[in-house]
């Protein structure tokens, strides 16, 4: 039995450097479904290999060849072989990573693998910082896939593939946009500056909670509420640094650099809460936060929802209906809370459109530009509504405090008023409508 796991190489380890690797050539004899059988010439060693399963636990019975026999099959591998040279790593434990660097067609491909001896023990593993993405259980970048059709498109690893069941493919989306929140969140606890890499696994992690939404009805709800909640807090132990940075990037953008003694005294303070905010990324929390998001990985790395095509367009019209309504409340109250639902909901549409866009014609790539902008729109406007209630609590000077708010609200109502403009477009289809197009462009895939 083969225990392991596979991951995207972040950053290729200092320890590689002079390292000459042994040349690896691997070709396949037969693929199917769950089973391959390839002959490997590794260095001077010869080896038939035949394995059965997927995902991280499969079977293996690997055979010794004499070097003859390796010449006689070798040829019967054209047009499906891998070229790559690998170099083993120790890592803690007793550990070893393979680091597998590809050349010929696959040239700038590396991936690292790490064999174990029980699952506990895989699922116990603490990736180092240099490990990216997990890819454990994408059949796409196994190596048979590998040999077959190439290297993963890669605006198709966070989108739905050719011939891919809507429930499944979303499914491994999940599982994807996890691993590549994880992979983040391990290089921000090594970064001297961390924001981009929190920034972008908060990103990952509120894309992994759309994709969830579109499972409604696919997985239990027990299971997708569950899933939500892990990453949804995940996302807030990471929220204290980046809320505060933000903060400061809409204060410039409002004040610019104002020489009012308020202002300066606000941003000076805005700077502080931002430096005892970066301590909240201790080891001990980051640990946790993977947990968390680890913990939903794994309910999705290979899993198969095959026949939910129809479940699947419902959820995406569900959200599209909710959107509309949203936009409909904040028009008429003119509140934030309203505007800042009407934001989730129109992120929603433009991740759910962007996982299904290949499959999708040019009007919902239409669409999806139009809400990508529109939620960004209305992430501005939170962001100063956000601003203005921090304003208010702070003890500074009445009459700089006026000006200040009347600057915030001056900037607001302009937004306002572009936010319901462009939603007014983004939303011009009734929901029923939406969904019939919807369902059309899926089922003719």
């Amino acid at each position: 039995m083969e225990i392991e796991r596979k991951f995207l190489v972040h950053r290729t380890p200092p320890e590689l450097d002079g390292s000459g690797g042994v040349q690896l050539l691997q070709g396949y004899l037969s693929i199917s479904r769950d089973s391959e059988i390839r002959v490997r010439q590794a260095g001077a060693q010869t080896l038939l290999t035949v394995k059965r399963g997927k995902g991280e636990s499969r079977e293996e019975v690997e055979v010794t060849l004499d070097q003859s026999a390796f010449t006689e099959l070798w040829p019967l591998t054209e047009g499906v072989r891998v070229e790559k040279v690998r170099h083993r790593l120790s890592l803690d434990g007793g550990l070893v990573a393979e680091v597998d660097i590809y050349s010929g067609d696959l040239d700038g491909t590396s991936v690292v693998e790490v064999e174990f001896a029980s699952l506990e023990a895989a699922s116990r593993f603490e990736p180092p910082a240099w490990f990216g993405r997990e890819l454990t259980g994408d059949p796409a970048w196994a190596n048979q896939s590998l040999a077959v059709a190439g290297k993963p498109v890669k605006g198709l690893e966070f989108r739905l593939r050719p011939g891919e069941d809507p429930g499944t493919g979303i499914c491994r989306i999940v599982a994807a946009r996890t691993s590549q929140a994880l992979a983040n969140v391990r290089a921000a606890g090594h970064a001297r500056e961390s924001a981009e890499h929190v920034h972008e696994a908060r990103k990952s992690l509120k894309k992994s909670r759309s994709a969830l939404r579109l499972l409604r009805g696919v997985i239990s709800d027990e299971e997708r509420k569950d899933s939500n909640e892990r990453c949804r807090g995940a996302a807030r132990m990471l929220s204290g640094p980046r809320d505060a940075e933000v903060k400061l990037a809409t204060l410039a953008s409002v004040l610019g650099d104002s020489e009012d003694p308020a202002a300066q005294a606000w941003r000076i303070a805005l700077e502080g809460e931002a430096d005892v905010h970066r301590g909240d990324l201790n080891p001990r929390s980051l640990k946790e936060v993977r947990h968390s998001i680890e913990e939903v990985r794994r309910k999705f790395q290979g899993r198969t929802e095959p026949g939910e095509l129809q479940t699947v367009v419902a959820n995406l019209g569900r959200g599209y209906r909710r959107g509309r309504d949203s936009m409909k409340a904040a028009r008429k109250s003119g509140e934030p809370e309203h505007f800042h639902d009407w934001r989730k909901r129109a992120k929603d549409l433009r991740y759910q459109l962007e996982m299904l866009e290949p499959r999708l014609s040019s009007r919902f790539t239409e669409l999806r530009e139009m809400a990508e902008e529109l939620a960004e729109m209305l992430g501005d406007l939170h962001d100063l509504d956000v601003l203005g209630d921090d304003l208010a609590q702070r003890a500074l000077n009445e009459e700089s405090k006026v000006h200040m708010s009347a600057l915030i609200f001056e900037a607001r109502d302009q937004l306002v008023q572009d936010c319901l403009a462009l939603g007014r477009d983004t939303y011009r289809q009734k929901p029923g409508k939406f969904i019939n197009r919807l369902g059309e462009d899926l089922r003719a895939d």
